[in-house]
């Protein structure tokens, strides 16, 4: 009987609102809209409002047009409060008031459909013997990650050879720091202990093999196609080329796009995009900034520029040549002023492009073939008597660049991945050794300074670009 009763309750309501208006009723359908919105259907204003919240404005009238609607107040929403429900026509809003109906269905309804407490409490524990696979068990929720495995300790047994050509301007400790890492790793994967050694001259690292006080030797190509020289002289040995390591960054020129080689691998003269420097010829009697112990790729390629512009070895080309402690500051001298033309690698450029952007504001003038690249080898007695010991080290060589750890280590020494030697790889460099040769015997009086012992360099450097 009460649900009868409230049916007709709604019927009686519906047909008297139905016979006061045959149409929806005005306020029903401005109710019909967002209650931060103006009504569409606004009526013109055609005269201003007065009252006294409002005073007259002094200025001149506007020229607006007077039908303009009126600026609504800002509404500020509370976001920690429910947004009200807008009802879409009358029986919607008749039911959002809660007539006296649907209260006593709240009464009757609201105690069989309460829901559940929310629980807080944080999820049980496992219990001890919980385990995710037969042979696995729960890891820890504070540290899951179990305590590395020292290693034992164990006497070297393989020397690898690091020389000066290789890591540039980097120092010794630095090296030997970036190394153990490869060190570690290479014995807990493969139970090879080795053990880095810093080679300064050539001299060292021909001896070092011979004598198999080294039992391989990471260096610049030319350092190696050196040595190769010298142990040809040597009877039943000589040199194994391993491998040798892709650069990290490429500087794509137009002097350079069609070079045969390995890309990333040249040497470039870059001056100043506004300079009048064109050719290489245009240089004479500027000032030359050049990294120090970056030697063997840019030594050859400036013997052989000089060389082409016939200049005797005993004549000076450039008015100043200075020495930088850092590829990038060689690079800086010249957008600030302090040198007109810089020879550096690939890989400092591309970098500073990537930093700085200083690729719209330098230009190259020469560029050098790809010869620039390092390599890994050994010799013939060492490959005789270690000769797992040196096929497990460049098997992990080859795959660091996979290695988490060794893409610091790779990424240390400017390079992207190691790769076995094919036969042609080193095609560029073995026709440009002569380069190399007469660099190093027939010294142009400009470039004495990279080979002295103890020379001047400039250590000043730039922490950003816009530095003094």
């Amino acid at each position: 009987m009460l649900t009868i009763s409230a049916c007709i309750l709604l019927l009686s309501i519906s047909q008297t609102t139905l016979a006061q208006s045959p149409t929806q009723p005005a306020a029903l359908s401005s109710a019909s809209q967002p209650a931060d919105t103006p009504p569409t259907t606004a009526p013109a204003q055609t005269q201003p409002t007065t009252g006294p919240t409002q005073t007259q404005p002094t200025t001149a009238p506007s020229t607006a047009p007077s039908t303009a609607p009126a600026l609504q107040p800002v509404q500020l929403y509370d976001t920690t409060l429910a947004r009200p429900i807008c009802p879409r026509d009358w029986l919607e809003e008749h039911a959002l008031e809660r007539g006296p109906d649907l209260r006593l269905v709240d009464r009757l309804m609201d105690e069989r459909t309460e829901p559940p407490p929310f629980c807080r409490e944080p999820l049980p524990l496992y219990p001890p013997d919980a385990r995710i696979a037969p042979d696995v068990p729960m890891l820890a929720d504070t540290d899951p990650f179990a305590p590395p495995t020292p290693l034992a300790p164990k006497e070297p047994t393989m020397h690898v050879g690091v020389a000066r050509s290789t890591f540039h301007t980097r120092e010794p400790a630095e090296v030997l720091a970036a190394a153990a890492p490869f060190i570690d790793l290479t014995q807990r994967d493969v139970g090879v202990r080795g053990a880095a050694v810093i080679t300064e001259t050539v001299g060292e690292i021909f001896y070092g093999l011979l004598q198999q006080r080294i039992q391989m030797q990471i260096s610049n190509v030319f350092d190696y196609l050196l040595v190769q020289s010298w142990f040809a002289n040597v009877p039943d040995n000589g040199t194994i080329l391993l491998c040798w390591a892709a650069p990290a960054h490429t500087y794509p020129t137009e002097l350079g796009r069609d070079l045969p080689g390995i890309p990333g691998t040249s040497i470039i003269l870059v001056v100043d995009k506004n300079s009048q420097y064109r050719t290489p010829a245009d240089l004479r009697n500027t000032r030359l900034a050049l990294p120090h112990n970056y030697v063997n790729a840019p030594g050859a390629f400036l013997t052989r520029m000089l060389e082409d512009l016939e200049v005797p070895p005993d004549q000076p080309f450039f008015s100043k040549v200075a020495l930088r402690r850092f590829s990038k500051d060689a690079v800086i001298d010249v957008l600030k002023g302090h040198a007109d033309v810089a020879c550096v690698d690939e890989g400092t450029l591309a970098a500073l492009a990537d930093f700085y952007g200083i690729n719209v504001r330098i230009r190259p003038v020469a560029v050098s073939p790809r010869y620039n690249l390092d390599v890994l080898f050994t010799s013939k007695n060492n490959l005789e008597e270690y000769r797992t010991e040196i096929e497990l080290t460049q098997r992990q060589l080859t795959t660091l660049a996979k290695d988490p750890e060794g893409q610091e280590v790779l990424f240390f020494f400017d390079e992207s991945g190691w790769f076995n030697y094919r036969r042609g790889d080193l095609a560029v460099p073995r026709e440009h050794f002569g380069d190399f040769v007469r660099f190093l015997t027939q010294t142009p009086v400009d470039l004495k300074l990279m080979l002295a012992p103890n020379p001047p360099v400039d250590r000043q450097t730039y922490t950003i670009i816009g530095d003094e």
